[in-house]
């Protein structure tokens, strides 16, 4: 037996699926937009729809561009237009849709009494000539409504209603909303319908009954004020001048209400002398114990009625062939109705739909190329890897197809599968056309595929573990270097090729600029590997501390030692600092004594002693002076005397 994806599969299910659901969407359409404003605009569009596809057909390319970037602007002129028209589509496909209250969820149910008052009322608001506009709700919310009028929540009674509907009284102008067996609020107003088939004589209040059931789902009783006439508006339908036991009818079918009261003796007496040749009969009253049903449907004959059709010997052969004519025929005049009604309607949907579905599957197939579409792999054994994996992750294709769809295309719309399953290592040539497995949107023809063959190194994938040296970058200021650095961890693991791997001897760290540093410091940056095949599978951050240290040099200068009595002495003086200020530093900045006490007597010998300037005496430090030592003349000239 197919399963239900087997028959999905089909095409010709699919199609049929398809075109039903695209004929249901048109025909529904057109019976909204049927006698509204909106129809001559949709006969506009729908002949510069097939202006467009007869360019298409008779290869016009001019008056098929100029359609076709016009349309880009018709989708939106549509909303402004017909914001109204759309809200109200999308309300009536929501009607339709009664699963919740079959359900029985918010399902009214009022009884006999309850409704009673109301047409009691009716019936007296008509008489006096008293305008009325009652509305009930049903399964649509009408809290927006209540909430612009004035709230009561006060049991349904017939002297409220009378009450509130009297021309003196102040909440007689509006709507009474009833919820359930209450009267949720007075005074509410309600919008009016844009209806343009309606005639000029129609009122605001019978404009508002039809504008709120156009909107919602409730059921409205409207009183004339200046007639008296009762009518009853449902769906945006209007109907005028009716009896109480119109209304009465009405009412009870739109609310689906129960009658509390059993049916009399005289009724069964009835029903029992009735002629009943088959156990289906067709009920056109409420039963006591179920909700009313629609005329003509038939209804199951319930126990007792079945055992007294069972005694009078209504169940042969002849009631079985009764039953089932009855069943036919009933599905006859169904299926007569459902082709028969709005058939003009379901003409035109059908014809739409078979000229969409002509212009969605006979368009002219256009060439287009998409790049970088993307290559998967599978089944590659774990201990194998891609040496060249970013080389052979995208290809090109030239590709045709409709052009509704190629317009469409992107990378991601192909899925390029290649199975490596058992490969070994070593380079393995793929034929994408025969070894890979392409899937594609449908309607579209792949024509080449650039590169058409792949070729994968396979290698072994290793583990190796290696050092992580700072990725320094810039320049520390011209008086400073680095004196050490270290790395925290100072190593890590790496997975990738057997050859990548172990031609890497160490790895680095994210730059590390230096031009913003001038003193030492301790951060934390990632590990970077440049060669995308390699992965880092240990430390991918690390701490890294900088010791930065000033640069100290060594400089010789020339200073002048000058003592009284004696001719000027050329000293060589080799200081040390930091080179900022080392390299500013002249001769004259330096000053240069003879010590006081005496080195030697024969020949008497003086220390020399150099200085650095007084605010550099911290900085800058005097290694050497040459010569250290000088003669003082002086001293010898008065030891001889």
């Amino acid at each position: 037996m197919p399963t239900l994806m087997h028959w999905l599969g089909q095409s010709w299910f699919v199609a049929a699926v398809d075109l039903l659901l695209v004929f249901l969407v048109v025909y529904e359409a057109l019976k909204l937009l049927k006698g509204t404003r909106a129809a001559q605009v949709a006969v506009g569009i729908a002949i510069v729809a097939f202006l467009y596809q007869a360019s298409h057909w008779l290869h016009l390319p001019t008056l098929e561009f100029v359609i076709r970037h016009s349309l880009l602007y018709v989708g939106f002129a549509v909303v402004v237009l017909f914001q109204n028209e759309i809200r109200l589509a999308f309300a009536n496909f929501g009607k339709n849709i009664r699963l919740l209250s079959r359900l029985g969820w918010r399902t009214q149910k009022l009884s006999v009494v309850q409704y009673e008052d109301v047409l009691l009322a009716v019936a007296t608001l008509a008489a006096n000539k008293t305008g009325a506009l009652i509305v009930f709700e049903r399964q649509d919310n009408l809290d927006e409504y209540i909430s612009r009028g004035v709230r009561l929540d006060a049991v349904l009674g017939y002297d409220l209603l009378i009450n509130i509907f009297n021309p003196e009284a102040p909440l007689h102008d509006g709507a009474v909303i009833i919820r359930q067996d209450r009267i949720a609020a007075a005074s509410c107003f309600l919008p009016l319908t844009l209806n343009p088939r309606l005639s000029k004589d129609t009122g605001t209040r019978h404009r508002s009954a039809i504008g709120i059931t156009e909107e919602s789902d409730a059921f409205v009783i409207v009183v004339s004020e200046e007639t008296g006439m009762v009518s009853c508006v449902e769906g945006g339908n209007i109907k005028r001048g009716l009896e109480i036991q119109a209304v009465r009818e009405l009412l009870s079918k739109a609310l689906k209400a129960t009658k509390t009261q059993g049916v009399t003796a005289v009724r069964r007496r009835r029903r029992l002398a009735e002629p009943s040749g088959m156990d289906f009969v067709t009920l056109d009253t409420p039963s006591e114990t179920s909700e009313t049903p629609a005329t003509g449907t038939p209804v199951v004959a319930n126990g007792r009625q079945a055992s007294r059709i069972g005694e009078r010997g209504a169940l042969n052969l002849a009631a079985v062939w009764q039953q089932g004519r009855h069943w036919s025929g009933w599905l006859g005049r169904k299926l007569r109705t459902l082709v028969v009604e709005n058939f003009t309607l379901k003409l035109i949907a059908a014809v739409m739909t078979s000229a969409l579905w002509l212009s969605a599957t006979k368009q002219d197939a256009i060439p287009f190329v998409l790049r970088g579409v993307p290559v998967n792999y599978q089944g590659l054994r774990e201990d194998l890897v891609i040496a060249n994996g970013h080389e052979v992750q995208e290809v090109t294709l030239r590709v045709r197809g409709p052009r509704d769809v190629v317009e469409r295309l992107r990378p991601e719309s192909f899925g390029i599968t290649v199975s490596l399953a058992g490969k070994n290592p070593g380079d393995r040539v793929i034929l994408l056309r025969e070894d890979a497995r392409i899937a594609k949107p449908t309607g579209v023809e792949i024509l080449e595929i650039e590169p058409p063959r792949l070729t994968l190194n396979l290698e072994r994938q290793v583990y190796r573990q290696v050092d992580i040296k700072p990725n320094f970058r810039g320049a520390l200021p011209v008086d400073r270097e680095i004196a050490e650095y270290q790395v925290v961890p100072a190593t890590t693991m790496l997975r990738g090729p057997e050859a990548q791997v172990y031609a890497l001897p160490s790895v680095g760290t994210e730059t590390i600029w230096l031009n913003v540093h001038d003193r030492s410091f301790t951060e934390r940056y990632k590990v970077d590997v440049k060669d995308p095949r390699i992965e880092i599978v240990g430390a991918q951050e690390v701490e890294v501390k900088v010791t930065i240290r000033p640069i100290i040099v060594r400089r010789r200068l020339d200073v002048v030692l000058e003592t009284p009595g004696t001719p000027p002495t050329r000293l060589e003086v080799t200081v040390e600092g930091p080179k900022s200020v080392v390299e500013k530093l002249r001769g004259r900045d330096f000053q240069a004594t003879v010590a006081t006490a005496l080195v030697s007597e024969r020949p008497p010998r003086r220390k020399v002693v150099v200085t650095p300037p007084p605010d550099l005496a911290e900085q800058v430090q005097v290694v050497s002076v040459s010569p250290d030592e000088v003669i003082n003349r002086r001293s010898e000239q008065g030891s001889t005397r």
